[in-house]
């Protein structure tokens, strides 16, 4: 036997996971993500109601800019009267020359209506968009729910042409979480004023349009 032949013979095996050992890692691993799924449950919970939030907030900044724009009425629309089925951002028609519907309406419940809906009720060539922004409905269990001070319908935030609301005082929302993960604290309220400003904070304790719980 040569020395290198003797010098192979004395390294010692390479030494694998026992099946005890692999037992117990993956015994530790799922029992790390079993502490870990909470705090990713909670953390996708909440940046859940905040896109939520921050898309709702940009479909009143839109609709109000372009009734100032147009110097027409623009709304936002719930669908089916159910915030929590989507909304689109809508303005006012003319149907007819100079004059001007006085209450935009949503022309459908689909992307494809909204895309659709045109200024063409005088000039059918016209390719101008009156309904500006469709949203979806929200994810299953979170909801939104809204409500008008002064009388106007829940189901629509309507904005003049100087960008005041109009035919409400104020509007309130309140963006909530799935019931059960209800938490008041961590839910997000939206006010919009008489004059159009918007504005958002967290926890709906108490909020005019629900508290979430």
């Amino acid at each position: 036997m040569t020395t290198a032949e003797r010098g192979f013979l004395a390294q010692p095996p390479e030494r694998g996971f026992t099946l005890i050992e692999l037992i117990i890692a993956v015994a530790l691993v799922a029992v790390l993500a079993a502490l870990a799924l909470p705090s990713y449950r909670e953390f996708s919970t909440r940046m859940t109601v905040s896109d939520n939030t921050n898309t709702l907030i940009g479909a009143l900044n839109a609709a109000r800019s372009e009734a100032v724009k147009r110097g027409r009425t623009a709304a936002v629309v719930a669908l089916g009267d159910d915030w929590s089925r989507g909304w689109q951002v809508v303005v006012a028609r003319e149907s007819a020359p100079g004059i001007i519907e006085p209450e935009p309406e949503s022309p459908g419940a689909t992307a494809a209506s909204c895309s659709a809906y045109l200024d063409n009720a005088v000039v059918a060539t016209s390719t101008v968009p009156l309904c500006l922004l469709h949203r979806d409905a929200l994810p299953d269990g979170y909801r939104i729910a809204g409500l008008a001070d002064g009388g106007a319908e829940n189901g629509k935030v309507v904005f003049t042409a100087t960008g005041a609301l109009r035919g409400a005082r104020a509007f309130d929302f309140s963006v909530c979480r799935p019931a059960d993960r209800a938490d008041p604290t961590q839910s997000r309220r939206i006010h919009v004023g008489g004059s159009g400003s918007i504005e958002s904070h967290r926890d709906t304790t108490g909020a005019p349009a629900g508290s979430c719980s």
